[in-house]
C-alpha cells in the first residue's frame, strides 16, 4: 500500500512487487533477497518502512470507509427503488381490481329505471378515495344526461324550474303543478287572456322604459291591499321587476315595478288554493290569489321561478314558508292570512285584525 505501483492492484509476482517497493524507496543497497524472504541489514530501514505505512494507513482506511459507505448507499438505493416499484405495482393492482369490481357492480345500470342511483358503491381503498369521488360525480352527470335526453330541449328550462320547486315544496304542499306543462307567460295566450294585444303593448312599453330582458310569469290575480279590499289585477314577473297591471285599463302598470332585489321570502299554504305572499323589504307585501280559466295549479311555478332567480343571484336558498296560517305585512302592519273553503270566491275578507281567503271548495 505504500507504492502507487503495487496498490491497489498489482499483477506481477510477489518478489517483483517487493523489489518494486524497495527500489522506489531507495533501500536496494540495504537489502538481500532470498527465495521467500527479504533480509534487511539496518533497523532504520525497517523503521522507515513502518513509518511510511503508518502515515498512509489513515488515508487507506478513509478510502475503504468511503467505498463501503458508497456500497451501502447504493444497496439501500436499489432496495428503495425496488420498494417503490413494488408499491407502484400494488397500487396499480388495487386500482385495476377496484375498477373490475365497479364494472361488475354497475354492469347493466343503463337498463335500470334509476340508472344505478340505488346501487351501493363498493368501499374503495383509502388511496382511491378522491378518485372514487370523481367517479361518483361522473356517474351523476351520466344519470342526468340519461334522464334529460328523453326531455325535448325546449322543455328543459321548465324542467329546471320544476327541480327548484320540488326542492322547496315536495312533501310540504299537496299540489304544486308538477305534472302539467309550465308556460310562464299565460296572459300572452288567448286561452287565459282574450285581450292579448293590449297586454303585449303594455309589456313592450314597460320593456322600453325599464330595460328588462325576459318575461318570466304572468297571470290574472285577486289582490288585497292594506285597506282589506279585493281587486282584480294582473301580475307581471320579469327578470328585474314585478309589476301590478290593471286589466280594465289595457293592462296599464299601477305604479313603478318592484325590483326583485326587494324580495325577502315567499309564503304559500299547504292546500291546493292559489294563495301566495311575496314578502318585500319595505313592509308592503304582495298578497295574491292566482286565477285562471283552466283551473290549473300555478303556485309551484312562481315558487320555482323566484327560488331559481334568488339562487342564481345570491347562491343560497330563498326563505319559503309553507303553512296553513301565514303572516304578511300590509301598509307596515302585520296581518295573519288563513284559507277557508267556501262556495264564494276566491275573495279576501277581513277577519278581525287578519284576512281570510275564501277558496271555492
Amino acid at each position: 500500500m505504500i507504492s502507487k505501483y503495487t496498490w491497489p492492484t498489482y499483477r506481477g509476482s510477489d518478489r517483483e512487487g517487493v523489489k518494486t517497493i524497495i527500489d522506489e524507496k531507495r533501500f536496494s543497497s540495504d537489502v538481500q533477497y532470498g527465495k521467500t524472504k527479504i533480509f534487511i541489514k539496518s533497523p532504520q530501514t525497517v523503521f522507515q518502512l513502518e513509518q511510511v505505512r503508518s502515515e498512509i494507513l489513515p488515508s487507506i482506511i478513509v478510502f475503504l470507509q468511503k467505498n463501503w459507505r458508497g456500497g451501502i448507499a447504493r444497496m439501500r438505493y436499489r432496495k428503495m427503488i425496488a420498494i417503490y416499484k413494488i408499491m407502484d405495482a400494488y397500487r396499480r393492482y388495487k386500482l385495476k381490481s377496484y375498477i373490475v369490481k365497479l364494472a361488475d357492480t354497475f354492469r347493466g345500470v343503463h337498463q335500470m329505471r334509476d340508472y344505478g342511483k340505488s346501487v351501493t358503491w363498493p368501499r374503495p381503498p383509502q388511496v382511491l378515495s378522491s378518485f372514487v369521488q370523481t367517479l361518483m360525480k361522473v356517474h351523476e352527470r351520466w344519470r342526468a344526461y340519461m334522464i334529460l335526453r328523453k326531455i325535448p330541449v325546449e322543455e328543459r328550462p321548465s324542467m329546471h324550474l320544476k327541480v327548484y320547486a320540488a326542492d322547496a315544496l315536495k312533501g310540504r304542499r299537496r299540489e304544486w303543478g308538477f305534472t302539467r306543462k309550465w308556460e310562464g307567460n299565460y296572459l300572452s295566450s288567448t286561452q287565459d287572456n282574450h285581450n292579448t294585444a293590449d297586454f303585449g303593448g303594455s309589456v313592450n312599453k314597460l320593456k322600453g322604459t325599464d330595460q328588462f330582458t325576459r318575461v318570466l310569469f304572468t297571470s290574472f290575480v285577486k289582490k288585497t291591499n292594506k285597506h282589506n279590499k279585493t281587486a282584480d289585477r294582473a301580475v307581471l314577473f320579469t327578470d328585474r321587476f314585478i309589476y301590478k297591471l290593471d286589466p280594465k285599463k289595457k293592462f296599464k302598470a299601477m305604479r313603478k315595478g318592484t325590483p326583485l332585489t326587494d324580495i325577502t321570502g315567499i309564503s304559500v299554504s299547504t292546500g291546493n288554493d292559489q294563495l301566495i305572499i311575496v314578502h318585500l323589504q319595505h313592509g308592503n307585501d304582495f298578497v295574491l290569489c292566482l286565477q285562471n280559466s283552466r283551473g290549473e295549479e300555478r303556485v309551484g311555478e312562481i315558487v320555482g321561478i323566484l327560488t331559481k332567480l334568488w339562487h342564481d343571484a345570491h347562491k343560497r336558498e330563498l326563505k319559503l314558508i309553507v303553512n296553513n296560517q301565514l303572516h304578511c305585512s300590509l301598509g307596515g302592519k302585520s296581518k295573519t292570512v288563513t284559507v277557508e273553503s267556501s262556495t264564494m270566491g276566491p275573495v279576501f275578507k277581513k277577519n278581525g285584525a287578519g284576512l281570510i281567503l275564501h277558496w271555492p271548495s
